[in-house]
């Protein structure tokens, strides 16, 4: 896909304004946005080294921008590729400031953390940026 990057660039500045990554100490870190007609949700991890720290995203002074930025990504992939995504993963490196994303337009259930899986799923879901 040929995106442009100022939308990747705008989602992560959003990301990093999040209460737990502004909060925690971290090196990376991985959310799954969970996206549906009328409802959003996400829930992801902070990695500072050896420690794995649960978190969601969340900006407590603008509670909806980083849906309404997700929501306005997907309208334009739509308009462009005609598909939905129906999961984003996003997943920043600290030291490097590198973003990754990658979208689920099928499969509504990939990513997602269920509790019998969260020591399967926190490694899986551990970004590496090599």
């Amino acid at each position: 896909m040929d995106i442009d990057s100022t939308y990747i660039q705008e989602l992560g500045g959003l990301v990093l304004r999040c209460k737990k990554v502004v909060e925690n100490q971290w090196n990376s870190l991985t959310f799954v946005f969970d996206v549906n007609e009328g409802h959003m949700a996400n829930s992801g991890f902070l990695y500072n080294e050896d420690s794995i720290r649960p978190a969601s995203a969340r900006i407590e002074d603008e509670p909806m921008a980083l849906n309404n930025k997700i929501r306005a990504f997907q309208t334009v992939i739509f308009q462009k590729y005609g598909h939905r995504f129906k999961r984003l993963l996003v997943q920043i490196e600290k030291n490097t400031g590198r973003i990754k994303i990658d979208f689920e337009f099928d499969n509504a259930h990939r990513w997602t953390i269920f509790p019998s899986k969260i020591a399967k799923m926190r490694e899986e879901l551990r970004p590496n940026f090599n």
